[in-house]
């Protein structure tokens, strides 16, 4: 009886052991798991913060009246003459271009005035 009963015994440490050793590897990875959580939730509230200041930037620089400011400054921009508005049948069709395209030119009183108009 005694036999049985240091088995039982020695069953139960071997249990309580175990079931132990597998605790605290689990609570080992779940505070890993909550490390990499923390890590993840920081990074997204710092791309949160990134996007906002870009989207103030995005607004600032595509401030119209700056636009109109740069584009008077580097980009010499006339407006449109009537002569430079073509009707969209004097375009040439897909395959016109590409087999002659100064016979199209010459044949197409549209083409012809865009291509001579000052710009």
């Amino acid at each position: 009886m005694s036999n049985v009963k240091t088995a039982i015994s020695v069953l139960w440490i071997m249990f309580t052991l175990v079931i132990g050793s597998y605790y605290f590897v689990l609570t080992n990875n779940v505070q890993n798991l909550e490390k990499q959580l923390a890590e993840i939730n920081r990074d997204i509230e710092n791309d949160i913060r990134d996007i906002h200041i870009l989207e103030a930037d995005w607004s600032e620089l595509n401030n119209p009246e700056r636009l109109k400011n740069l584009a008077g400054k580097y980009i010499s921009l006339d407006f449109i003459k009537p002569e430079q508005i073509i009707n969209y049948s004097a375009l040439p069709l897909e395959g016109e271009l590409l087999e002659n395209p100064t016979m199209f030119a010459k044949n197409n009183r549209g083409v012809r005035m865009l291509a001579n108009s000052e710009r």
